[in-house]
């Protein structure tokens, strides 16, 4: 994934509009029932956390270790849609049996020079949050298509466009996907991480480093597949895994960032335990 992410603030803002509406015996074991009768409109709520590694920034060569909560929530009498562990965090707003839409985050991780020579005479980059919506089609009961629009609010200036493909196969309680992944990024984004000017240039080669000037521009950027594997441990509980593969493209690979302290090939795999809900609490939002 792209640095599969999310916006932490997103997912505390959700969790306290649900909580602070949620009724004392919405949280008592037996709404765990999930075929009980309701006079009110009731929400399966999913909640989890998912951890692994991605890379340690966009174009670098090494790996760190990430830690997400994630969240996802739908009408008891809607079925469920299927999702993809490296989805950015999103919600749906409006939806029908073959579309849905709604607003979506995900969160890139900083870069930093600090202790890192190869970077030396670089500026670092602040973990960049994004905000923006997804829009999703169904047209087959085991195909989606999902594009994706996101603007920087922290870290970045600049916007991210995702497209994304899935096929899938369920059998039993395991299903397994497999799809492509584009990533688009503007100008701003392309500067932000992959563009030396021959000031840092001269800088990190004051000290044998070997970056030299380079204007890297948008487009798109990266290209890859994800492929997934998720077993509905009960009713209640899941466990999701995932494995991503990304190669940089265009201005962005031929970067000296890249092709000289970094790598274009991109990996990020990821472990999620999710669990499984229902509460009247979110009965404010949309269908169609």
């Amino acid at each position: 994934m792209s640095s599969r992410g999310l916006s932490v603030s997103a997912v505390f803002l959700s969790g306290a509009i649900g909580m602070s509406a949620a009724r004392a015996d919405d949280l008592q074991v037996p709404f765990l029932n999930f075929n009980a009768p309701t006079s009110t409109p009731q929400w399966i709520v999913t909640v989890g956390g998912m951890g692994g590694i991605q890379p340690s920034y966009p174009g670098a060569k090494g790996s760190a270790f990430y830690g997400l909560p994630t969240l996802e929530f739908r009408r008891e009498d809607q079925p469920p849609r299927f999702s993809s562990p490296d989805d950015d965090f999103s919600f749906v707003v409006l939806h029908n049996d073959w579309f849905a839409v709604g607003p979506a985050g995900n969160w890139v991780n900083n870069r930093s020079v600090r202790n890192n020579l190869a970077l030396y005479g670089m500026n670092s980059v602040d973990a960049s949050i994004e905000l923006g919506a997804f829009a999703e089609w169904t047209p087959l009961s085991f195909l989606r298509v999902r594009a994706e629009a996101r603007k920087a609010v922290s870290g970045y200036d600049g916007w991210a466009f995702g497209l994304i493909g899935d096929v899938w196969q369920k059998w039993g309680p395991v299903t397994l996907s497999v799809g492509p992944r584009l990533n688009f990024n503007n100008d701003q984004y392309a500067n932000a991480f992959f563009s030396v000017s021959p000031f840092q240039a001269a800088v990190n080669q004051s000290i044998g480093g070997v970056l030299t000037p380079y204007n890297a521009s948008g487009g798109l950027t990266s290209a890859g597949l994800t492929a997934a594997a998720r077993y509905e441990v009960n009713e209640l509980w899941r466990v999701s895994v995932f494995g991503n593969y990304q190669v940089l493209t265009g201005s962005v690979a031929n970067s000296p960032l890249v092709l000289r302290t970094g790598s274009r090939d991109q990996f990020t795999a990821g472990l999620e335990i999710a669990y499984h809900y229902r509460t009247g609490a979110l009965s404010f939002l949309p269908t169609f």
